[in-house]
């Protein structure tokens, strides 16, 4: 989980050291709007200054945010802020600011489905006719560790990205593979929505059930619906707390 403004969480690609955490605070800080679009951060002595820490440490720091998409740096301007349409919305880091609680954005929620819903359906359908006896051992074994691990947050999302990673590595379709890092990133980033509601994990087993099970049978319209009844939970929920 993010930290508060006060505390941040080091960026997840960075450790725990104070580049890291100068690159969290600085991403919070440029998704919550303190620094606007197409306007330059602070001057570099007073930027490193307020983060309390080294220029070498801050101008890293900026190396990774630009990265990111979040910042670039123009002659005469300095660093200056991107649009947010330029940011990578496949990171981790940049998903989890975007969607920290009280600050999420209903339209990315909203695209964050759409996309899903195109994606994961019809790999689970591929995965039903493509997946090999290992491929089905992995889902099984992924479906098994979400069930044991209700009641524990961390292993709880740990579980749920393999079990999704699974069926997109069954699915043997290497455009749809691809989509895993941003698969996991958007996963990661949900929980800290969807942990606020504990009923919303293990309600939706069974359609992760389901699905497995439709795998296995080699059921590609049953694994289709199933995916689109797991995605279909995870969304009633969120528009019913975000008012989508």
């Amino acid at each position: 989980m993010i930290g508060t403004p006060d505390n941040p969480a080091a960026a997840r690609n960075m450790g725990k050291g104070k580049i890291a955490t100068a690159v969290a605070t600085l991403g919070e800080r440029i998704v919550a709007g303190d620094f606007a679009p197409g306007l330059p951060l602070p001057v570099e002595a007073d930027l490193a200054q307020t983060l309390d820490v080294g220029r070498s440490v801050l101008r890293e720091a900026i190396k990774v945010l630009a990265s990111k998409g979040m910042v670039s740096a123009r002659p005469r301007l300095g660093t200056v802020i991107l649009p947010r349409s330029q940011w990578n919305l496949f990171d981790h880091d940049v998903l989890h600011w975007m969607l920290r609680p009280g600050l999420v954005e209903p339209g990315l929620v909203r695209d964050i489905l759409v996309a899903r819903r195109i994606i994961e359906p019809q790999a689970a359908r591929l995965a039903a006719t493509n997946a090999t006896v290992s491929n089905r051992s992995n889902i099984r074994a992924a479906y098994r560790a979400m069930a044991d691990s209700v009641g524990d947050p961390a292993a709880s999302v740990r579980a749920d990205i393999q079990y999704h990673t699974a069926i997109l590595e069954a699915s043997h379709n290497a455009i749809l593979l691809a989509f895993s890092p941003a698969l996991t990133a958007i996963l990661s980033a949900f929980f800290q929505i969807s942990i606020q509601n504990p009923d919303i994990f293990p309600g939706n087993l069974p359609a992760h059930e389901r699905v497995s099970l439709a795998i296995d049978a080699e059921d590609p319209e049953a694994a289709h619906a199933a995916m689109l009844d797991v995605l279909g939970y995870t969304e009633s929920d969120l528009t019913e707390r975000l008012k989508l």
